[in-house]
């Protein structure tokens, strides 16, 4: 009994070490939208705008700053042309000045981007992406644009307003968290003329990406 109790505690205790260092991964939660398999040889509805919009990066915007990528959003040229000012009362947000971009400095330079490669409220069908920092650097346009994202309910409210002064109300009803290599939050969905707000979760390793999206009810 005595030698088999002193095989048995060393292979116990070897077991629970093995439990604590197996890595515990978020999880990543989808409200309403999954991301669907495609069988090989298949081309799906996402891939087929991926290789149409090549000129896309294929990983969401972060929070992560590279002492080149701070170089380069401070020389960049921010005379990007307004399209869109944007409000979201749950935020704090009003008739914020949303420039377009697609790179990682013109984020950190804005605070606040949509990507240029997105569709604009007024496209039926569309999908209005945007970016925002949750904390920004000292010398972003727009600080802490979504750092509140979390708290975004179905049912709040967004409004985008365009150049002529038209508006364009939208309505919250999802959120997912996803990963970086997730781009295909950024593709439209059928049947829906969308805006996505995107920032990264959570605090301070801004690992995954919280979208929350609307849809055009006005």
């Amino acid at each position: 009994m005595l030698r088999s109790l002193r095989v048995l505690v060393p292979l116990i205790l070897l077991l629970v070490l093995a439990l604590l260092v197996i890595p515990v991964f978020p999880r990543t939660e989808t409200a309403s939208v999954e991301v669907g398999s495609t069988e090989p040889g298949e081309t799906s509805h996402q891939d087929s705008l991926q290789e149409r919009q090549s000129s896309q990066p294929r990983t969401l915007l972060g929070e992560n700053l590279s002492s080149e990528t701070e170089k380069a959003a401070r020389q960049a040229d921010s005379a990007t042309k307004v399209k869109i000012w944007l409000t979201v009362p749950r935020l704090g947000l009003k008739n914020v000045a949303v420039r377009s971009g697609s790179t990682q400095a013109d984020l950190d330079r804005e605070g606040i981007l949509r990507m240029d490669a997105s569709g604009l409220p007024w496209e039926e069908g569309s999908n209005t992406f945007i970016a925002g920092h949750a904390l920004g650097f000292e010398w972003t346009r727009v600080k802490y644009a979504f750092r509140d994202l979390e708290q975004m309910k179905p049912g709040d409210e967004i409004f985008v307003r365009d150049s002529a002064g038209n508006k364009y109300t939208f309505r919250v009803y999802d959120r997912m968290t996803v990963r970086p290599e997730d781009y295909w939050v950024t593709y439209p969905e059928p049947g829906r003329t969308l805006i996505s707000l995107q920032s990264c979760v959570p605090i301070p390793t801004f690992e995954n990406r919280l979208v929350v999206r609307g849809e055009l009810v006005s």
